[in-house]
């Protein structure tokens, strides 16, 4: 009886823990040209770069001198290659404006993928 008190317990307590996200230290991020994010302009310049891991779904979030920029969902694709620094792929919008399409992880070989696109423009950033 002891056991079975014992295990329901261990079960109610588990099932109402949160779900913890990894939160990864913010990573320099230089953009050369304006882009848009998830909707919001961001002008070139340098910014810190932070994202969550929640499985498989990502949430990258954008500041600039300690403030708020831009923050937008993505979901993590692996790639056989290991990327030698952090990268970003935009996307070429028909209005000649830039999107980020998807953040490349230097040293690692998967990336986070915003939105899909056909035409891209690859573009490194500085992360030292």
């Amino acid at each position: 009886m002891k056991n079975l008190l014992l295990l329901v317990t261990v079960i109610v307590l588990g099932a109402s823990v949160p779900v913890w996200a990894r939160k990864h230290p913010p990573r320099p991020f230089i953009m050369r040209d304006t882009i848009y994010l998830n909707g919001a302009q961001i002008p070139a310049g340098s910014y810190q770069l932070t994202w969550e891991a929640h499985g498989s779904n990502a949430r990258v979030t954008l500041s600039k001198d300690g403030q708020f920029v831009a923050t937008a969902p993505g979901v993590w694709a692996k790639n056989g290659v290991k990327y030698a620094e952090d990268e970003a792929l935009l996307r070429v919008n028909s209005d000649g404006t830039k999107s980020l399409v998807e953040f490349r992880i230097g040293g690692a070989t998967r990336a986070i993928v915003f939105t899909q696109t056909e035409a891209s423009a690859r573009y490194a950033s500085i992360h030292r």
